[in-house]
């Protein structure tokens, strides 16, 4: 186990330097995000029970990730998240102990109960012989004192963290009252009376300067591609920037607000990426409730506000969330969410679990161990993400430009969306449905006469016919073409798409033969 910031500093010395990735590296990735105790355990077990109700530790381990590493690249995965890695404070309180990795002790030393430092280096190593990134989920807010029900103003002992240990590391203690009043978020602490979270005094120097120290330090240890900031909103903003800055790689951080204005001045201004909770919000109105038109308004009013939607990360489930399914045990609705969030703007991360359609409808519910699904890969879900990474990655092999080009709606109707991502002649089309699996079988009229068959509420995806060579979907191979010559195709298709526009308006032509619907047999 590391035990100082010296060991730290050796090691990244023997390796040598590890460059992190960039934001623009990351844009083509998908991710999958795991929590390292619910994922896999190191013996392989898929029958071990999990208590999740009362918080505890269940076993999953870095060298079980690693062991799983077919199950997530399955599904076209190209990178993975795991939880925070260092040391967290030992005990329980009544809600359960620190299996999740947000309780901080001590920055200078990696959770046994996750492995051991060589396991890390092994699992960061396996997931690098695949081609695939490692993220990891970071606290830098604060770290954690047990006071199980005492006062927490009075009754913390800072010389037990390390390397913050003395109170002049800390902000002085109060609650958070208001948790959309920022200066009251970020000066106070997020804890309770029963695990305090102690608010670093993220403004003072000194403290930016361990923190950006330990980062880079433990990235280049551990050849860690980019990072998720856990509570990035009651971080200092003025620190955040410099953090960023600092380790020099994509970052990606929690800034849990449903309000564009505040999401797009934080990627504006302080972090390169957050997660796209305005989206999230009206995806869930419009796959819920059906709402159609507010998701659609709000593609384009993202569009307008933020800096790059496409640095940002889509996502419909995550640890903090209820689980879709909690909200609608319908399959074809869940179909549409997932195709959605693969094929939208911005980095897509897949939450554990949501292949498996599991339905915990909140903390801790939402953080089963996914051992106890068998790691079925005949799942329907986890078969519709493999084809949406597939799909997405193709047009992104044929258009490196195609995952900085945004999304836009094309068409609305009282049940279904449609959005066209990409240049025009290898673009993706999807067309969702809110009607659910109860659906009758019928015809939609889309603009420029295409008719498109629904049934079941599923969604459709649409790609040009003449450049699904390659793709390995529908019956097209995966190798042995000429990207080159499918390259110069596809040029051709967009001149040949540019030629039918009359009057600045894009007249699709024929597009119900040059297009192919991906999930016809689904």
């Amino acid at each position: 186990m590391l035990s100082s910031l010296g060991r730290w500093s050796a090691v990244s010395t023997l390796l040598g330097s590890a460059l992190a990735a960039t934001t623009a590296e990351w844009k083509s990735r998908s991710v999958y995000q795991t929590m390292t105790d619910r994922f896999a355990r190191t013996d392989g077990s898929t029958t071990a029970p999990c208590n999740t109700t009362q918080g505890l530790y269940c076993g999953g381990t870095w060298r079980g990730t690693m062991d799983k590493l077919d199950y997530i690249q399955g599904m076209g995965f190209d990178a993975v998240m795991i939880s925070p890695v260092i040391e967290n404070i030992d005990g329980r309180v009544s809600y359960g102990e620190a299996y999740h990795g947000y309780w901080p002790l001590d920055l200078y030393s990696l959770n046994s109960k996750f492995g051991t430092h060589q396991d890390l280096l092994d699992l960061s190593e396996a997931l690098h012989a695949r081609g695939m990134y490692l993220m990891m989920d970071t606290v830098i807010n604060n770290m954690a004192y047990m006071t199980n029900g005492k006062d927490p103003a009075k009754n913390i002992d800072y010389s037990v963290f390390t390397p913050f240990n003395d109170s002049s590391y800390f902000h002085p203690y109060c609650k958070i009252t208001d948790w959309n009043n920022y200066t009251n978020a970020q000066l106070c602490q997020t804890g309770d009376n029963k695990v305090a979270l102690p608010d670093l005094f993220t403004e003072h120097e000194e403290v930016q300067h361990i923190l950006e120290k330990w980062a880079k330090d433990i990235m280049t240890t551990y050849s860690i591609d980019g990072l998720r900031i856990d509570a990035a909103k009651h971080v200092d903003t003025g620190f955040l920037k410099n953090f960023g800055d600092a380790i020099g790689a994509f970052m990606t951080g929690e800034v849990l607000q449903r309000e564009v204005d505040t999401i797009c001045q934080y990627q504006n201004n302080y972090i390169t990426s957050v997660p796209n909770y305005p989206i999230y919000y009206s995806m869930l109105e419009a796959f819920t409730l059906g709402n159609t038109s507010d998701l659609a308004n709000q593609v384009e009013i993202m569009k307008n506000s933020c800096d790059d939607v496409t640095a940002l990360v889509s996502f419909s489930e995550n640890h903090d969330m209820a689980r879709f399914a909690s909200m609608t045990k319908d399959m074809s609705l869940a179909k549409n969410v997932l195709t959605f969030t693969i094929l939208f703007d911005g980095v897509p991360m897949v939450y554990q679990g949501q292949e498996q359609h599991l339905d915990g409808p909140g903390t801790p519910d939402n953080r089963e161990a996914i051992w106890l699904t068998g790691y079925n890969t005949d799942a329907e879900l986890y078969k519709l993400i493999a084809k949406l990474n597939t799909i997405r990655k193709h047009a992104y092999k044929l258009d490196p430009g195609y995952i900085s080009l945004q999304t836009y709606p094309i068409f609305r109707g009282g049940s279904e969306l449609g959005f066209r991502k990409g240049v025009e002649g290898r673009q993706v089309i999807m067309l969702l449905s809110t009607q659910g699996s109860n659906s009758s079988a019928y015809n939609l009229t889309m603009p420029s006469e295409l008719v498109v068959p629904m049934d079941k509420g599923e969604p459709r995806v649409f790609f040009p016919t003449g450049l699904m060579p390659g793709s390995g979907l529908c019956g097209w191979p995966a190798e042995n073409v000429s990207f080159v010559e499918l390259k110069t195709k596809a040029a051709a298709a967009v001149s040949a798409a540019a030629a039918t526009r009359a009057g600045g308006v894009v007249v699709v032509v024929g597009l119900s033969v040059i297009l192919t619907s991906l999930f016809a047999a689904l």
